[in-house]
């Protein structure tokens, strides 16, 4: 009986970790209202404001307090919004560990997170990794070196989800 409480107990943390996926991905408490389908002003509805201010030319930049990237391709208009929980600024690069992408095409919540970028967005979209080079890199390269670095890329580390 002890055995089965145990078991039991065990299969209910799993089923509820699993069911509160991406909480452990930067500015998740501005993620859990999301629903796919939605449109552009209802994500942002329900995502809240977000802790970056713009100022003069970085107004494009930033949307409700997130950092935004707007891209045209194939005839449909991407917006990809970065939810973030800790203040910053837009100039910084963009870093898997401060924020989170959400991807809308043609006002069309897509889908969210690393994972999905990295597995959906990319490949069937096109859409660019944000992230530098230099930032995915787990090899440095030498200075003296022509060669690409092994390891680098955005699939190395989105499978961290």
């Amino acid at each position: 009986m002890k055995t089965f409480l145990v078991r039991s107990a065990a299969v209910l943390l799993i089923v509820f970790a699993a069911a509160c996926g991406g909480a452990d991905e930067a500015g998740s408490d501005h993620l859990s209202s999301l629903k796919e389908g939605m449109t552009t002003a209802q994500a942002l509805d329900a995502m809240g404001t977000g802790p970056l201010t713009a100022t003069y030319s970085d107004t494009m930049r930033v949307v409700n307090g997130f950092r935004r990237s707007r891209y045209l391709l194939s005839g449909a208009t991407f917006d990809v919004v970065y939810a973030r929980d800790l203040p910053g600024d837009v100039t910084e690069p963009v870093l898997q560990a401060n924020e989170t992408p959400v991807v809308f095409r043609n006002d069309t919540l897509m889908g969210w997170g690393w994972k999905y970028y990295a597995e959906t967005a990319i490949p069937k979209f096109a859409l660019p990794t944000p992230l530098r080079a230099i930032d995915t890199m787990t090899v440095q390269p030498k200075p003296d070196s022509v060669t690409a670095p092994t390891g680098a890329g955005l699939m190395d580390t989105a499978t961290k989800k």
